[in-house]
């Protein structure tokens, strides 16, 4: 094992003198000398901590703007090896650190074999007790999805976590993790958009904590001049014993460096509308030309899957669905007679951006992509006599990289995209094991996801004022350096008539995934009733409040409306929903707080606070669940000061409330009445 990084997680004190100056101090040059890295490796057999100190070292400061970037460099003098860290801190986040690992053969011949690469391989002392692993739940199309989780590791105990089947957020986890002992505390994230696993223990005496991450596997050569990276790791440390205050600290990390800016802030997610893809052109023109003409005030227009080739809706031949025809990526014939670009042009001129589904990263064999250019793609490993129809592209490939990467970005410039949705409804572990060689472990993975992010890049690169929408069945891929990149505007293919998962999701993802929407919004129901949009009205009514108020978020959907054309009270009702949207939009950046416990309980209710320390100001929601038998609840906000003075508004209807004038403590104990089942409101605070 390497013991690296020692950070102070007890209170009071501290360990032997030895590991003194590393105690809490994520910034420290110690930290990189040879003989205390926090990662390790195997080489022709030999584990990196009896050899690293050995090696040649060296260490460069990377001139950025937003952070101070060292880079750390250990070089095996026989085969040449070299391997790079690239250490990022940031001025305003002290407690933070950021590394990746690049390995490079810079030899004239193979290396001896990698293996058990560990970008994180480190001991934190830790306070008596039991060491306390908070973390929330992956994807799997499930109610539960993201669901809050916590599993408590006794002295001498052990507990992993991974992702299934090669996507980062598959499965049972997300890779965000908050450990804590005592009143000390460590986040930690692993960006990583594959395969990764993390692995905590406490050992025997209860007095350290070993952390461990990286790949699932790695066992391989690097041939003369190759070079790899290793998953993102960053770390923040805590004190305090507030573990959800450490959270919003996170939160503020993420949106400040992690989250795609527009002009200097974290980008706001769209108002979003749209459609099926498999649906006539003429009748999306002519609600696009409705949409204009009423002036309702969205953002983004929406085309799904089922848009190209030879699609035809399901409803017209199920046995021609959406996911039989990609890799035939141009526009279906029989509802794109003249293309999609007088969709994009209708758009542009309507001042509405346009979103449109794309899926390059798997394509049905025999589909023109496939058939073009067969070494793009890896083939399904199967079974004798089993029927090989789905294969996956090859982003390791350079050259099915920049092919598949120049096929988009002529989508989004043919078309006029301003929101490109890649979609990935796909497991690829099998196919990269498929391709892997005995002495290539981890190589197939590793092109393919560094062949991803050098994808996105090139596409934002090329495209100023872009934005990726991360689709992968929605939210199985929501890693640090996905968010980096795009947001997340489907994120869990659960729910579209589930109003208590929207609102749970909503909660769960909030500390770990700022940038996240549920657009299911369009067409939810409760109870069997349709949503307002879908049924004659009335629409200002409590319920309708409550279904449109349940999806406010980082952005919002909102739905096809077809039943509401000419109907005025609809055209009305839904632009104050969305003013009211647009209003309550710039609170969802600040500090969130759950006022109360996560629950999938129809009887329950939930309650939520953004704050937003900076302007003084905050924002609480509640929400009357469909089956709640209390009509009151007390609300005890969070960040208040008791003996100031606050402007308040109980906002029950889209309309403006009278302004209350109360007393921080009055405030912090908040009787509010709600009648109705369901019903919602919203109480904006500010101090004077």
């Amino acid at each position: 094992m390497r013991i690296g990084l020692i950070l102070l997680l007890f209170a009071g004190g501290y360990p032997c003198a030895s590991s003194q100056t590393l105690a809490g101090d994520l910034s420290s040059p110690e930290l990189w000398k040879p003989d205390h890295v926090p990662f390790s490796f195997k080489y022709a057999g030999k584990n990196s901590a009896d050899f690293l100190k050995t090696w040649k070292t060296d260490s460069d400061a990377i001139a950025e703007t937003d952070a101070r970037v060292h880079l750390y460099l250990y070089t095996d003098p026989e085969t040449h090896l070299e391997v790079a860290a690239e250490v990022r801190h940031y001025e305003e986040f002290p407690g933070v650190v950021d590394w990746v690992l690049r390995f490079r053969n810079n030899g004239l011949s193979d290396t001896p074999i990698l293996e058990d690469i560990l970008p994180l391989d480190s001991e934190l002392l830790a306070a008596q007790g039991n060491l306390l692993i908070r973390h929330a739940k992956g994807s799997d199309a499930n109610a539960e999805d993201f669901r809050p989780m916590m599993e408590s590791v006794e002295p001498g105990k052990e507990q992993y976590f991974e992702p299934e089947y090669g996507r980062s957020s598959s499965g049972m986890t997300l890779p965000f993790f908050n450990l804590q002992t005592g009143d000390h505390g460590l986040i930690e994230a692993i960006g990583w958009s594959g395969n990764w696993r993390a692995d905590f223990s406490l050992d025997k005496d209860g007095k350290a904590i070993r952390l461990a991450g990286g790949m699932k596997q790695t066992h391989f050569l690097l041939h003369p001049g190759e070079e790899v990276r290793t998953p993102r790791i960053v770390l923040m440390s805590w004190s305090g014993g507030d573990w959800g205050q450490a959270q919003n600290s996170w939160r503020r990390l993420l949106l400040a460096h992690y989250t795609p800016q527009d002009n200097g802030k974290p980008m706001r997610g769209p108002v979003l509308f749209g459609g099926w893809g498999s649906e006539p052109i003429a009748d999306k023109l002519a609600y696009i030309q409705w949409v204009h003409d009423n002036k309702i005030p969205v953002d983004v227009f929406a085309v799904d899957a089922g848009w190209y080739g030879d699609s035809v809706g399901a409803e017209m031949d199920p046995t021609n669905p959406w996911w039989k025809n990609r890799g035939d990526w141009f526009p279906s014939p029989l509802y794109y007679p003249h293309g999609i670009k007088p969709l994009g042009d209708a758009l542009k001129a309507a001042g509405i951006g346009f979103s449109l589904w794309i899926e390059p990263e798997t394509t049905m064999s025999g589909k023109k992509i496939a058939r073009d250019h067969p070494d793009w793609f890896i083939d399904r490993p199967t079974a004798p006599g089993m029927n090989q129809t789905e294969l996956q592209a090859n982003l390791g490939n350079p050259v099915a990289r920049q092919g598949i990467t120049k096929m988009v970005s002529d989508l989004i410039t043919d078309f006029g995209i301003t929101w490109y949705r890649q979609d990935f409804n796909h497991s690829p572990e099998n196919y990269w094991k498929a391709a892997d060689k005995p002495d290539r472990i981890g190589i197939a993975e590793i092109g393919h996801i560094e062949g991803l992010y050098e994808m996105w890049d090139d596409l934002l690169a090329s495209h100023p004022g872009l934005h990726i929408d991360n689709c992968a069945s929605g939210g199985r891929r929501l890693d640090i350096e996905m968010m980096s990149r795009s947001f997340a505007v489907w994120r869990t293919d659960y729910g579209f008539t589930d109003t208590l998962a929207e609102q749970a999701q909503t909660q769960a993802l909030a500390y770990w995934v700022p940038e996240n929407m549920g657009f299911e919004t369009y067409s939810m129901a409760i109870e069997g009733h349709d949503v307002p949009w879908t049924h004659p009205g009335p629409y200002s009514t409590p319920e309708s409040l409550y279904l449109m108020r349940l999806g406010y978020n980082a952005g919002f959907g909102v739905g096809p409306g077809a039943a509401g054309v000419n109907n005025e009270e609809w055209v009305s009702w839904i632009k104050q929903a969305l003013a009211e949207y647009r209003e309550v939009q710039p609170y969802i950046f600040g500090d969130f707080y759950p006022l109360l416990p996560y629950s999938l309980d129809a009887e329950s209710w939930s309650a939520w606070q953004w704050d937003r320390p900076e302007m003084k100001d905050g924002l609480i929601m509640l929400l009357r669940r469909p089956k709640s038998p209390f009509a009151s609840i007390e609300v005890r906000p969070k960040h208040l000061d008791a003996a100031a003075t606050y402007d308040v508004e109980i906002r029950t209807t889209y309309e403006r409330a009278p302004i209350l004038k109360m007393k921080g403590s009055e405030l912090g104990h908040l009787q509010v009445q709600l009648p109705d089942a369901p019903s919602s409101t919203l109480i904006f605070y500010r101090k004077r």
